[in-house]
């Protein structure tokens, strides 16, 4: 393999993410964010996250009547390798930031803010269809098609939470995401400059009480269902750009088991544009809001950045 293909194929990979961000649903995962890299590839991330909506840091949690902010730093790696022939992932990662806002209760206004690190998240993804763990020569020469992969993310309930507060960077609860990320690419290979894809994940968020809430003594939230679609396009081998669309159902409340009928409903648009800047990093920013919506549903808009270093 010449030291040009090298190169670009490290491009690719650099702009690769192998996983999401969870603490906010705002925009889903992202697009490429499960793409397909060499085997042993390594990934280090640094998220900026600004939400401004109904939504807190907590992911699927929306408050009727706040006007709230989130901002966020976070942290994420991740190691790809082989098992059992299929390309497999792990990944861990931690949010640091602020939640601040004012929310209308029937009684008045009132203002809360957080910070502090916000729940982890650990998960991995492992592939069930597609090209099998691949070196970083057969990556070059490997002709892509349609691949299909199990994703499993668990949050952890261990970031910063008051009771007292009407608002927390940590929800206090254990969450559960299952889904099945899909791709067809369509090109000659993943370092083709046209290289085009289509992608496909639906998935399913399960939440454990909150056992220490404000105004209550637990909370309960129902299943989420989020379907996340995006379809990109290589203007080039360092930038490409992406129309990003979700859609949320699900997520019906209750406190101390008696139920808010606050079931969600909600569809999202934006856009993303990726730059790579050398032979292993890259640069993603993602923009998107809500056009349309119930009025349990998340409203507001996101703004991502991610720096990425694959090596």
């Amino acid at each position: 393999m010449s030291r040009k293909c090298r190169a670009i194929a490290w491009v690719v990979v650099g702009a690769a993410t192998l996983a999401g961000v969870s603490p906010a649903l705002a925009q889903g995962d992202g697009p490429r964010a499960y793409q397909v890299v060499p085997n042993g590839t390594n990934l280090l991330a640094a998220y900026g996250l600004w939400l401004r909506g109904n939504q807190t840091a907590d992911s699927a949690t929306v408050i009727d009547g706040g006007d709230i902010d989130v901002d966020l730093l976070l942290l994420q790696a991740t190691h790809s390798f082989a098992v059992a022939n299929k390309q497999a992932a792990v990944f861990a990662l931690l949010p640091y930031g602020e939640v601040s806002g004012n929310i209308d209760f029937r009684l008045g206004n009132v203002r809360g803010s957080s910070t502090g690190f916000g729940d982890p998240v650990l998960g991995a993804i492992v592939g069930l269809i597609g090209p099998p763990p691949l070196t970083l020569q057969e990556f070059v020469a490997y002709q892509p098609g349609y691949a299909l992969g199990a994703l499993a993310k668990v949050t952890l309930p261990v970031g910063n939470y008051d009771e007292e507060k009407v608002l927390n960077v940590g929800g206090n609860r254990w969450a559960l995401q299952l889904g099945m990320p899909m791709a067809w690419y369509l090109g000659q290979s993943f370092l083709d400059p046209a290289l085009t894809t289509i992608e496909l994940l639906p998935s399913v968020h399960f939440f454990g009480d909150n056992d220490d809430p404000r105004g209550a003594k637990t909370t309960s939230q129902d299943p989420l269902l989020r379907i996340e679609a995006h379809v990109t396009r290589n203007l080039n081998q360092a930038v490409w750009v992406s129309l990003d669309g979700q859609y949320v159902y699900g997520g019906e409340t209750s406190e101390d088991g008696r139920d808010n009928d606050d079931t969600q409903r909600a569809f999202e648009l934006g856009g993303t544009v990726n730059v790579a800047f050398s032979r292993n990093a890259s640069v993603k920013l993602s923009y998107g809001e809500v056009v349309s919506r119930n009025d349990e549903g998340p409203d507001g808009y996101m703004v991502r950045l991610i720096a990425n270093v694959a090596f």
